[in-house]
């Protein structure tokens, strides 16, 4: 039972309830939101029961029982839909209010609540001379993908907060004078995991191949009209048993690629449907048919079909396009062989890299002229160093010369840009190459999450945090219950000075995984900015707790006991690193940081030094880490970020 309350107090500064149910029904009236049975719902509950006085109780788990019919045991964490439901109607908000330019209240649903606000703009932003910063949200200047044009929601409901303040100031109610220029709609899109209907466990690999040639095919098509889930998100349903309309609202897609691969006698087949999600209905569904020993050519000609099938389904333009599967070498086998070294590479643990390294050195044998072998290669030299399981100081210049020679054989290939980018950053500090390979890494492919991922994170440690909040909030919308993309989104927030909302995304990215042992640590690391130490130390020890032997989660519990003043326990911490990097020498950069948070500068210096002179791939976070604020004001500082580089 709902608790019952008088409605909102009157003040004379705020929008009359009146109004605010009038402009709902405007809202629900509109073409869009009729089409939407479901998100009209959630804005007319929302709105009502916060105009009843009744919105500290919006919380997910009522909204999943009011909402969904969910039961009292309703489990937020294994189930996000309230989240991603939230998060389509703060989307579809947004679309509704580029063209209603005459609406006299806005309502807007902020983000990390599912309390509406109420505005009344009526006075013109100071942005109407400058309407590119208010329709749009800065990205780099070079980079033309039409995703980074696209206003994040936090500029949105800033500019309406900024707004409406100003309006209530002048007492008015009159419409808007200055509203962002609307993108067209863009089509969502998400790829499921093919099923392997073969009843061999051991064709695992082509069923996940197919899906990940689908998304590249699909992904790299250069289009402010068509977005792509990624691949983290889109395998969440994996052998799912939910239906169409659900994965669509909890990804927050219109449409589903659904496709499967099994064998009759010694024939291979392929059936691909595009679903339409919130009716279920069939777009078109075909079926492809080869020889079963050249099911590998099969699904490169199923990749390339379905792609184009799809974006002539959803009138999107095909000129021009060139589709990942025209890459493909003639060399079947080599094909193969790639295919199972990105499945093993996928796996990211220590057996799947190098089994990932066996495979892709084979597809090269096979065909040396094969550039997505050589980038599959440096992805797994890259790990291989950032992981200590081979010395950085070798991996990293295999890593290079690999997606050097996938570039030298198609430079438009955006994976390999990106490996070399990451590769360049981590240890030869070149950042006007790293800044070049990512740029064009993202022109070629808008919608590779991992891209946006890298992206953000580096233009955040070398302080461009404000440039970065975009990124990764695409990529977070890109890949929308991928942890890891939530996480970074909550890492970049921080380094922005915006606390508050990073603690929301580490709180979500729990939601989605409570085993997630970093986000841990980083929920942590805000925790001690907000001034809770104790909580902090909580979340240091379930990081710990979960992530095993891990060094660098190891230092960041002795940087958080230090930082709550508990020095002996963060001593010990020092001891454990040492032991564990036995019979070699600790990351100089885990040890600098364990000092820092025991306000012993002297030594975190001569630490970093040694990081420096070990070339740690950690150490560019110095620049744009908050951790690092104690040592700003050094003078040993700004030479320190000179030898890396980076400006003070």
């Amino acid at each position: 039972m709902r608790p019952e309350r008088g409605p909102r107090p009157e003040p004379q500064d705020r929008v009359p309830d009146a109004a605010v149910r009038s402009e709902l029904e405007n809202v629900l009236a509109s073409e869009l939101f009729v089409r939407s049975e479901r998100l009209s719902a959630l804005l007319r509950f929302v709105v009502e029961e916060t105009l009843d006085g009744r919105g500290e109780t919006l919380k997910e788990a009522v909204l999943a029982h009011q909402l969904h019919g969910k039961n009292a045991d309703f489990d937020g964490a294994s189930n996000p839909i309230v989240r991603v439901e939230a998060r389509r109607l703060r989307d579809k908000l947004r679309e509704y209010y580029a063209d209603a330019t005459a609406d006299p209240v806005v309502i807007s649903l902020p983000k990390g609540s599912y309390v509406p606000a109420f505005a009344a703009p009526d006075v013109q932003s100071p942005a109407a001379n400058h309407p590119s910063d208010f329709g749009a949200t800065k990205g780099p200047p070079a980079v033309s993908a039409p995703v980074l044009a696209r206003p994040s929601l936090a500029a949105w409901h800033g500019a309406v907060l900024i707004l409406g303040m100003a309006a209530l100031a002048a007492g008015g109610y009159a419409a808007l004078s200055l509203r962002p220029i609307a993108s067209p709609p863009r089509i969502m899109l998400a790829v499921l995991p093919s099923q392997n209907l073969t009843g061999d466990p051991e064709q695992e690999y082509l069923s996940d191949g197919l899906t990940e040639e689908l998304i590249a095919s699909l992904g790299g098509i250069k289009s402010s009209r068509l977005g792509i889930i990624g691949r983290t998100s889109a395998m969440h349903y994996k052998n799912t048993a939910k239906r169409s309309d659900e994965i669509g609202r909890e990804l927050g897609v219109g449409y589903l690629v659904v496709t499967s691969l099994r064998r009759i006698g010694d024939r291979a087949l392929v059936t691909a449907q595009l679903i339409d999600a919130e009716t279920q209905a069939q777009v078109w569904v075909n079926r492809y048919e080869r020889d079963a020993r050249e099911v590998v050519v099969l699904q490169r000609e199923v990749a390339a079909s379905v792609a184009r099938q799809t974006l002539e389904s959803l009138g999107v333009s095909l000129q021009n396009l060139q589709f990942a599967t025209d890459r493909h070498p003639e060399n079947s086998q080599a094909y193969e062989e790639y295919l199972r070294g990105r499945y093993h590479w996928a796996k990211d643990t220590t057996e799947g890299l190098h089994k990932a390294h066996d495979h892709f050195q084979k597809a090269i044998e096979l065909d040396p002229t094969y550039a997505r072998a050589y980038s599959g290669l440096a992805d797994t030299y890259a790990l291989l160093g950032s992981y200590d399981i081979m010395p950085i100081g070798e991996s990293h210049p295999l890593g290079r010369a690999a997606a050097l020679k996938a570039l030298e054989l198609d430079e438009s290939l955006g994976e390999a840009h990106r490996s070399l980018a990451a590769i360049i950053a981590d240890h030869y500090w070149e950042w006007g190459e790293v800044e070049r390979h990512y740029r064009q890494a993202i022109a070629l492919d808008a919608n590779d999450v991992t891209t946006l991922r890298f992206y953000s994170f580096y233009l955040a440690y070398t302080g461009r945090a404000i440039e970065a909040v975009p990124l990764a909030e695409e990529a977070s919308r890109l890949d929308p219950v991928s942890p890891s993309a939530r996480m970074n989104l909550g890492v970049v927030l921080d380094m922005a000075g915006q606390v508050d909302a990073a603690v929301r995304q580490f709180e979500e990215t729990l939601d989605l995984d409570s085993n997630f042992g970093m986000a841990h640590a980083m929920l942590g690391l805000t925790y001690l900015r907000q001034g809770m130490p104790e909580r902090a130390v909580s979340e240091a020890l379930k990081a710990r707790a979960l992530s095993g032997a891990r060094p660098d989660v190891i230092a960041l519990h002795g940087y958080t006991l230090a930082r709550a003043g508990r020095r002996r326990e963060a001593l010990a911490t020092l001891d454990d690193l040492r032991r564990l990097a036995s019979p070699r020498s600790p990351s100089p950069f885990l040890v600098a940081l364990v000092y820092v948070g025991l306000e012993d500068t002297d030594r975190a210096f001569e630490w970093l030094e040694k990081a420096l002179e070990a070339r740690s791939w950690e150490l560019p976070v110095l620049k744009g880490n908050p951790i690092f604020n104690a040592l700003r004001a050094d003078s040993r500082f700004p030479p320190l970020l000179a030898r890396l580089g980076l400006p003070h």
